[in-house]
């Protein structure tokens, strides 16, 4: 094998090396971010269904970018219920599966619970039933944002 060749087959081979371990790291990343999920279901005759999935990469991207709020009422109110904030960013990790509020009346039904690594939000009426899945870590995450 020439010098030629092998500089090209290393050239090759490294570039193979460093695609294949952004994959991984990517998938890696992605994977422990979890899934953020919306489905919304239309009742009734001619109701329509919007489903959406949204890595928790980018969510957490969003968090990030999103600008603190600096309107002066809107910082008092955070001020105060920034103990309960702090409280339940970091015990929502631990806790274990439960349901964390379940309201129903006439008009339908809010259910909020903890699964597994995700927050559960369902909303059903009698138009529309609503599920929003929301990794744990991105709730926190907001919760730290809100905070500071």
């Amino acid at each position: 094998m020439r010098s030629t060749e092998r500089l090209s087959l290393s050239i090759i081979l490294t570039i193979c090396v460093l695609l294949g371990g952004t994959a991984g790291a990517t998938a890696y990343a992605w994977h422990r971010a979890g899934t953020v999920r919306i489905e919304v279901h239309e009742l009734g005759p001619g109701g329509s269904d919007v489903s959406v999935q949204l890595p928790g990469l980018l969510v957490n991207a969003a968090i990030a970018l999103c600008p603190v709020p600096t309107d002066p009422k809107l910082r008092e109110h955070l001020v105060k219920i920034e103990p309960m904030l702090r409280a339940v960013a970091s015990r929502l990790q631990t806790l274990p599966d439960a349901v964390l509020i379940d309201v129903k009346n006439d008009d339908g039904t809010v259910r909020i619970e903890k699964s597994g690594t995700d927050l559960v939000i369902r909303v059903a009426s009698h138009e529309e039933r609503v599920e929003i899945v929301i990794p744990v870590k991105s709730v926190r995450r907001l919760m730290e944002k809100l905070e500071a």
